[in-house]
């Protein structure tokens, strides 16, 4: 039997997989055109959430990307940093519906993953989703397969505590 995880991932992926298997294009799609990007622009612009910003861009290989963009502090050390999430493929075919439900599923991953970094547990990040080289991971082991600790009580702050004061 494998241990429990906690998956950290939106259902982007799912949503580009049908994408990518009923559009007519060949995926990642190279050079759209300024029109194609402008309008995609446009959806994203009507986007807010927090002081985030969605983020559009043709990368080095001609691909257009959307990407969410935040000013946050460090988990670790606290210091503000230009943060981004993973850089999604755009395809002209999209539909305007389709570009903001991948925009949300990104803040969606984003959110999470940065839940992830803060969670602790008595000053432990027991989810904390990066391998040691730096990497994110996509999934975290799950606490429930941690053994129990029966003399150590509730956990201070929860409802247990609360109630008994």
């Amino acid at each position: 039997m494998t241990a429990p995880k906690i998956r950290l991932i939106a259902g982007w992926r799912q949503a580009m997989a049908e994408h990518n298997a009923s559009c007519p294009r060949t995926h990642p799609v190279v050079g759209m055109t300024p029109e194609e990007l402008e309008r995609i622009q446009k959806v994203l612009a009507r986007i807010s959430y927090r002081d985030w910003k969605m983020l559009s861009f043709i990368d080095n290989k001609g691909v257009a990307r959307l990407q969410v963009y935040a000013f946050i502090p460090d988990s670790t050390t606290g210091v503000p940093f230009d943060n981004y999430s993973l850089p999604l493929p755009l395809c002209p075919e999209m539909s305007d519906g389709l570009i903001v439900d991948f925009a949300f599923e990104l803040i969606k991953e984003y959110e999470i993953h940065e839940a992830a970094e803060r969670f602790s547990i008595g000053g432990n990040r027991v989810y904390f989703p990066h391998h040691p080289n730096g990497m994110p991971l996509f999934e975290v082991p799950a606490m429930r397969a941690a053994p129990s600790a029966p003399a150590a009580g509730p956990v201070e702050g929860t409802e247990a505590t609360k109630a008994t004061g």
